[in-house]
């Protein structure tokens, strides 16, 4: 099964956001975020990203990819542990 997808908006915003607020050129910013500046680009222009991109470049940059995707990341429909409740499953 392929990995998920998740709209980019949201990791658009905080890299463009960190690049005006530490005035980096696009060369530093792929850096921060482990891309090289081609694929920084092509991270801007994409409308979605995967799980496994977004997950490695919001912790490259220090979040947690959940403050990025709060729904996404962790769905109401995800079951944890033994019982169909995360809260049973204590």
């Amino acid at each position: 099964m392929p990995p998920a997808r998740l709209p980019a908006a949201p990791i658009h915003r905080v890299l463009l956001r960190l690049r005006d607020a530490e005035d980096l050129t696009w060369d530093e910013l792929a850096y921060r975020a482990g891309l090289t500046t081609r694929h920084l680009f092509r991270l801007l222009a994409a409308r979605t990203v995967s799980e496994l991109v977004a997950d490695r470049i919001s912790c490259r940059i220090g979040l947690h990819p959940a403050l990025l995707w709060p729904r996404e990341w962790f769905p109401e429909d995800r079951t944890c542990g033994r019982g169909s409740n995360a809260r049973e499953a204590v």
